[in-house]
């Protein structure tokens, strides 16, 4: 019915190493952006598209090799998704 590209998917888990992100009851951002990022990548992966990670592990990635990680994957192409996960803390308290 469609005759369209499949897209690629890049997916960055947010900080990492260093740069813990938000800190709050015992949990750090980049551990949780990690988790999410594993799953969602197995996830297109078992959907049959195509998927790469930014880092799989914990580790530092300074601005400049982040995007050499982005562009390297896939090029810089209309056809290609970026999903760069972030979980800020909140602090609002709902009464």
């Amino acid at each position: 019915m469609y005759d369209r590209e499949t897209k690629k998917v890049v997916i960055d888990a947010g900080h990492g190493g260093d740069d813990p992100g938000a800190v709050g009851n015992n949990l750090l951002e980049k551990d949780l952006n990690l988790k999410a990022a594993q799953y969602l990548y197995k996830r297109l992966l078992e959907l049959g598209i195509p998927a790469t990670i930014v880092r799989n592990q914990d580790e530092t990635l300074d601005r400049e090799e982040r995007i050499e990680r982005i562009l390297t994957a896939y090029g810089n192409s209309p056809n290609v998704i970026l999903i760069s996960n972030h979980i800020n803390a909140g602090g609002h308290k709902f009464s």
